[in-house]
């Protein structure tokens, strides 16, 4: 799947994109909104994601991985199907 936000190609397994560490099922749901409000504040349409947040998401995912984590939540499978049927 392709990231609203930077494009980045994500792994199917992935909540937060590889690259930009957005939620990329929220930003599938509601990225053009929050692009249309961040223009009319005069602000780019993307936001950059601060340096801290993606390493506290990286040392979650070295946590989680380290005890035998990354199994699909039924929540995430859930969210994957609603994203694959958006146009």
């Amino acid at each position: 799947m392709k990231c609203p936000q930077c494009g980045a190609e994500t792994p199917d397994e992935e909540w937060n994109c590889v690259s930009c560490r957005i939620n990329v099922y929220w930003a599938s749901q509601h990225y053009e909104d929050l692009a249309r409000i961040r223009q009319q504040q005069g602000q780019g349409a993307a936001a950059s994601t601060p340096g801290f947040l993606k390493e506290t998401h990286q040392n979650a995912m070295d946590d989680r991985a380290g005890r035998g984590g990354r199994a699909e939540h039924r929540v995430r499978k859930i969210a994957r199907l609603l994203m694959r049927r958006r146009p």
